[in-house]
């Protein structure tokens, strides 16, 4: 249970699948996580419900998507290796299947559809001598709209793709971003929090927003869909603020030369929106709103720098962990000396 899905996945799951699990007597466990990070054993798992005659789903989860995403302040990125995916999913199902099969050989079935075979291949490479997976709707060859129909037939209803309310693959195509208006507006609280992590990442990266070129406000914005730009400004008045201190690096790696960007978040105070805002305006740097209207004092611009170096302070909602990567100190020490020289 990853958390942050829309009410109308809970009430068809519930409505159909749930009764189809207790008449078959098939065995329905609900995991979530506990922490952001989990272990193989089981750490940071928890079992929601484990029933053969399950009556609700646990659709809240426990520490969710959205959780990780404020923590970090940062959002699910598209293509990859879907780290989202994993953390959620993933880490959660492994404990639970390993101790269910208990070593003995298994077949992980798994519904990628038809045009999803790069899905299949790549979860093909997690294959063992104990763990086979198999994909019956791409032998089949099933696509999407094949499943839609047969469910639509089955049910009497369309059903909608279950999807985290902010999922950047949702976002990624036309057809995907004019779903998610009907659901938005279905669902205005659902928007309403895609925007808030939105407007959380962006405050911290003013690069990165749910969709590429675009935003997530942009589209609720073209969208008219007042009632969610309504709920996500009263989520803002409510919520605590804090004043953080955003430095940013990018360095070649010693035997491949690759860039690898790091990041190092600081909070600087803690307070009302009006105090935070008070407090930045004191703050050294040049004053600054663009791309998106938030203020930020930047101290270095990366566009200045050979290394990308980049630091400011900005206002935003409280909830983002101060977090560096190990060795980020020296390597900022060493990047800003070699910039003073």
């Amino acid at each position: 249970m990853t958390g942050n899905e829309f009410e109308s996945t809970r009430a068809a799951v519930e409505k159909h699948i749930l009764p189809r699990l207790r008449r078959a007597g098939v065995r329905f466990i609900q995991v979530a996580r506990s922490q952001r990070k989990t272990t193989k054993a089981g750490g940071g798992v928890v079992v929601l419900d484990d029933s053969r005659q399950p009556q609700h789903l646990y659709f809240s989860g426990l520490y969710t998507l959205g959780d990780e995403m404020l923590e970090a302040g940062t959002l699910p990125q598209l293509g990859g290796i879907r780290s989202c995916s994993i953390h959620s999913k993933a880490d959660c199902l492994d404990p639970i299947i390993a101790r269910i099969t208990q070593g003995e050989r298994y077949r992980h079935v798994i519904g990628f559809e038809a045009n999803e075979q790069s899905r299949a291949t790549k979860d093909a490479l997690y294959n063992t001598s104990v763990r086979q997976g198999w994909y019956p709707l791409i032998e089949m060859g099933w696509d999407r709209a094949r499943c839609q129909r047969y469910v639509t037939e089955l049910v009497g209803e369309t059903w909608h793709k279950s999807a985290c309310g902010f999922c950047v693959f949702a976002m990624a195509t036309e057809s995907g971003r004019t779903a998610l208006v009907q659901r938005y507006r279905q669902e205005p609280e659902v928007g309403a929090y895609a925007l808030f992590l939105e407007h959380v990442a962006r405050c911290l990266n003013p690069r990165q927003t749910l969709i590429a070129g675009s935003s997530a406000a942009d589209l609720v914005a073209s969208a008219h869909l007042t009632e969610v730009q309504d709920r996500f400004h009263a989520m803002l008045a409510r919520t605590s603020y804090e004043l953080y201190e955003v430095r940013r690096l990018v360095r070649r790696a010693k035997t491949t030369g690759r860039a690898m960007p790091a990041r190092s978040i600081g909070i600087i105070a803690h307070g009302s929106r009006r105090a935070m805002a008070d407090q930045l305006a004191s703050m050294p740097g040049r004053r600054d709103t663009e791309p998106d209207g938030i203020a930020r004092h930047i101290v270095r611009d990366r566009a200045d720098h050979p290394c990308a170096l980049e630091q400011f302070y900005v206002v935003a909602p409280a909830g983002v962990e101060p977090k560096a990567r190990p060795g980020f100190e020296s390597w900022w020490a060493e990047a800003t000396s070699a910039v003073l020289l």
